[in-house]
Parts: structure tokens; C-alpha cells; sequence
């Protein structure tokens, strides 16, 4: 074996050490302030795993989820640990401003699914927000229908 592939093995190992002994803690932003919105298609366990914290520390934030069978959309969340402010933001359809509608991107929201919302064309949409590649935009974005 030469001295360079044994010089690149042995980095290869240090980075993956290093990178693997690292603690990894949960966080509880991922999304998530210290509220949350309920979305369509959101159920307890998976707004617990998106926001980084247990079910159970999600039952104990909102007791009176326990006596509940479903959420609904629009319901607000308390989220333990989470931070209020500037960490979260509500994701989810139709806020207002000043200058009118928008909609604020979630995690996993596709730019054509936010056009059929609005009931308007995926090229329009991407047009009017100035969104050069609709297969490329981000959880916070900002969309004006």
C-alpha cells in the first residue's frame, strides 16, 4: 500500500471517529417554536418527531390532548422547550400584511401543491414570487398567491 492511500485511509478514519463521538441531542426547533400549528395531515407523533421532543413530553405540554381522539387544523400546540422567539414560525396557508395574502413554506410543502391551495397555475406562482427553480424552496419562504 502506498503512503498516500495510507495517508487518506487514515483521515478517512479520524473524520468518521470524530464525527461519530460527537453527542447528538435532540432540538426541539426543527420547525418548531415554542408553539405549533397544527397542519393538515398532522398527528401527535409526528408533530413530536418534527419538533425534536418525546410524545409523552408532548402530552405533558398539552394535557388536554390525552382526552382528545384528533387534532385539528389551526390548533395551536405548546411545544416544551421550544424557543418563542425568532426560532419557530408558523408555517401553513393565508397570513396578512400590509402587502395582502402569503403563505408561509413548510417543511415538505411543494411549490405545486401551494398553487393547487390557491387554485393558480405552478408557472404563475413561481413567476409572481420570482422562483427560478419550482422544485427549490424553503421551509420559512415567504409565497404571495
Amino acid at each position: 500500500m502506498s503512503a498516500k492511500r495510507l495517508i487518506q485511509l487514515t483521515l478517512i478514519t479520524a473524520v468518521l471517529i470524530t464525527c461519530l463521538s460527537f453527542p447528538r441531542s435532540a432540538s426541539a426547533w426543527g420547525g418548531c417554536g415554542s408553539s405549533y400549528v397544527v397542519q393538515p395531515g398532522d398527528w401527535l407523533s409526528k408533530i413530536a418527531s418534527r419538533c425534536g421532543v418525546s410524545l409523552s413530553a408532548l402530552y405533558a405540554a398539552n394535557p388536554w390532548a390525552a382526552y382528545y381522539y384528533y387534532i385539528y387544523p389551526g390548533q395551536v400546540l405548546n411545544i416544551p422547550g421550544g424557543s418563542s422567539g425568532g426560532g419557530g414560525y408558523y408555517c401553513g396557508p393565508t397570513y396578512s400584511d400590509y402587502y395582502g395574502n402569503y403563505y408561509v413554506v413548510c417543511r415538505g410543502d411543494t411549490l405545486s401543491g401551494i398553487a393547487r391551495y390557491y387554485g393558480e397555475s405552478l408557472s404563475y406562482i413561481a413567476w409572481h414570487n420570482g422562483i427560478a427553480d419550482p422544485n427549490r424552496i424553503y421551509a420559512g419562504q415567504f409565497i404571495w398567491p
